[in-house]
C-alpha cells in the first residue's frame, strides 16, 4: 500500500512540475521571460526593472512581426556583464534596426554611439538585436520574426 501511495505522489509531483513549467512558457510574466522562452537570453530582473515603452507591428497568423521594447534597470552592472556585449555596432545593423523602427513608426531610439551591442539570430532568419546604454541604464531590444 505505501508503494502505491508513494507512486501517486511521485506522479502528482511530477505532474505539478511539468504543468507549472509549460504555463510558465504559455503564459510568460515579464518580457524578459519571452526573451527567454524565445532565445535562451536570461535577462535579470529581481535587482529591479521596468518596461518604458511596448510596441510591435500586430498580431499576426504564425506570430512573424516586429517587436520593440525598451527597459530601465536599477542594476546597471549586473546587465553590463549578462552578454557578450560588442563595442562595435556594424552600420548595416543600425540601417537595419532603423528600418524595424521606422517601420513601427518609433521616434525614440537607441544613442547607438553611447551603446554597446548583441545579436543573435535563428535559423529561419529571425532575429534579435539587443542595444545597452549603460549611462541611461536602458535596454533596447528589437526583434524581428518570419
Amino acid at each position: 500500500m505505501r508503494v502505491i501511495l508513494r507512486f501517486i505522489a511521485l506522479i502528482i509531483v511530477w505532474t505539478v512540475a511539468v504543468s507549472s513549467n509549460f504555463l510558465s512558457y504559455v503564459f510568460p510574466e515579464t518580457y524578459c521571460d519571452v526573451i527567454e522562452n524565445n532565445w535562451g537570453i536570461v535577462i535579470p530582473t529581481d535587482g529591479g526593472y521596468s518596461m518604458e515603452l511596448s510596441a510591435d507591428s500586430g498580431a499576426s497568423f504564425h506570430g512573424d512581426g516586429t517587436r520593440y521594447h525598451i527597459m530601465y534597470f536599477d542594476d546597471a552592472e549586473r546587465i553590463s556583464v549578462l552578454l557578450g556585449w560588442s563595442d562595435e555596432i556594424p552600420e548595416s545593423i543600425i540601417d537595419y534596426s532603423e528600418q524595424l523602427l521606422d517601420e513601427l513608426d518609433i521616434y525614440y531610439r537607441p544613442d547607438y554611439e553611447n551603446c554597446v551591442f548583441y545579436t543573435q539570430t535563428k535559423s529561419d532568419g529571425s532575429v534579435i538585436m539587443i542595444f545597452w546604454d549603460e549611462s541611461l541604464r536602458e535596454m533596447y531590444v528589437l526583434e524581428e520574426f518570419f
